[in-house]
């Protein structure tokens, strides 16, 4: 009887070990509600690969080409999946550790890359300014639990540019995410350019509702510049214009 037994056990670890890569791409399909998905896929569930699409709008694809996943199943015994994400597009990169328990996320030793027009495809208000440049994700530990936000992370729009000037580009800026409780505080700084932007503000991962304050000068080219600057305003002196962004983007989490 007790060969029988261990013969099960034995049995059933061969199950868990062996399924299929299909049973992770059906998760993520299920968890993200249909908007990030796989297809088609080799592997197993602790370790393949698969062509990574984002759906968003849910009827616009986002082609993030093959990626490679691993899960270690250890962390399942603590109740969280430990997920390690990688993909091989040139033109949009993501490469993360990813922990989840419940309604918690956890980023490690993150890196995405991706083109700022992807982002207005993203956030369609954007679209206006069509712009331009490269935009960059990277966090070495940040955590969004119900109700916190714990850790930093930065955010780099390099070789901004828009089609609403012809001042190519305008420059680099980085956005400081610092998580602070309920909210994260934002800081917005210019690493090179002739247009410069400073500001803070505050982001609400639960609402996901955006407040930055700030100011936008030209630091060359002020003719050049002119016709973008008016758009946020009268001139304060010296070029100076008020910068103000509130926006909401989709929430992160919500407070069920």
């Amino acid at each position: 009887m007790l060969y029988v037994v261990f013969g099960l056990v034995f049995y059933l670890l061969f199950l868990i070990i062996e399924m299929p890569a299909s049973w992770f791409a059906w998760g993520l399909n299920r968890y993200t509600q249909g908007t990030v998905r796989l297809d088609p896929i080799a592997g197993s569930l602790w370790s393949g690969s698969g062509k990574l699409v984002i759906y968003y709008p849910p009827t616009t694809p986002h082609d993030f080409g093959q990626a490679e996943w691993g899960i270690n199943p250890f962390w399942l015994l603590t109740g969280r999946v430990q997920l390690s994400l990688q993909t091989s597009n040139q033109d949009r990169k993501i490469k993360t550790m990813l922990g989840i328990a419940g309604n918690s996320f956890r980023l490690e030793d993150t890196e995405t890359e991706f083109p700022a027009a992807f982002v207005a495809q993203l956030y369609t208000p954007l679209s206006l300014m069509s712009p331009q440049g490269k935009v960059r994700i990277s966090a070495e530990s940040l955590t969004l639990a119900s109700g916190k936000v714990d850790g930093v992370a930065a955010l780099e729009w390099l070789n901004a540019g828009s089609s609403l000037s012809s001042v190519q580009p305008l420059g680099d800026y980085r956005l400081d995410i610092t998580g602070a409780e309920k909210n994260a505080n934002l800081k917005l700084t210019t690493l090179r350019g002739d247009l410069e932007f400073t500001g803070q503000g505050q982001w609400q991962p639960q609402t996901g509702q955006v407040q930055i304050n700030g100011t936008a000068l030209p630091r060359a080219r002020a003719g050049e510049l002119e016709s973008l600057l008016s758009m946020l305003g009268p001139d304060q002196g010296g070029g100076k214009r008020a910068l103000n962004i509130n926006t909401r983007l989709p929430p992160v989490y919500s407070s069920n």
